[in-house]
């Protein structure tokens, strides 16, 4: 029996090529697994770096809190220090778990003398009546949480007025 050199060559061809696909298709097993493994990876990294920025972003925003009901006694002129505790409240039922976040603010003290403002209290800004003032405040807020030893500050410059020096009547 004769036989063809081009089919011989085919065949031995096709014969080598067999072991060539095992080899590319467990190379990519092997890419795609550690493609796998790094987005793993990641995606716990990411989780463990938002869990760590968790209590400075609350202690700022218990600071920032502080700084807003600062605000809110100005305007009824509380000046004086005082404090309160931002409780730690997670989970699907909402209760207090863990250590508080405490929140002390300074005393507001007024950092110069009452500005008069054009207007006044009668004449809707065409004079007469009680002169009107702006007085401008600078507290403190400091914000703790004990167990994580985070802390955050927050100092700010408020203004209270236009009001009268002095409550007519009084």
């Amino acid at each position: 029996m004769f036989s063809n050199p081009e089919i011989d060559h085919e065949s031995s061809s096709r014969h080598s090529e067999r072991g060539a696909a095992l080899f590319v298709a467990l190379a990519l097993v092997v890419v795609m697994t550690f493609l796998g493994f790094g987005l793993l990876t990641r995606s716990f990294l990411s989780s463990r770096i938002a869990g760590l920025e968790r209590w400075p972003a609350k202690t700022f925003y218990a600071a920032d809190g502080g700084i807003n009901a600062a605000r809110a006694r100005l305007r009824v002129r509380q000046t004086l220090a005082f404090n309160f505790a931002v409780p730690d409240f997670r989970g699907p039922n909402a209760t207090a778990a863990g250590q508080p976040i405490a929140v002390q603010v300074s005393d507001l003290a007024m950092t110069g003398p009452p500005r008069l403002t054009s207007g006044n209290q009668a004449g809707g800004g065409q004079g007469g009546g009680t002169p009107l003032f702006v007085m401008f405040y600078r507290g403190t807020s400091d914000s703790l949480h004990a167990t994580t030893q985070s802390a955050r500050s927050i100092t700010a410059t408020m203004s209270l007025g236009p009001v009268p020096l002095t409550i007519p009547g009084s």
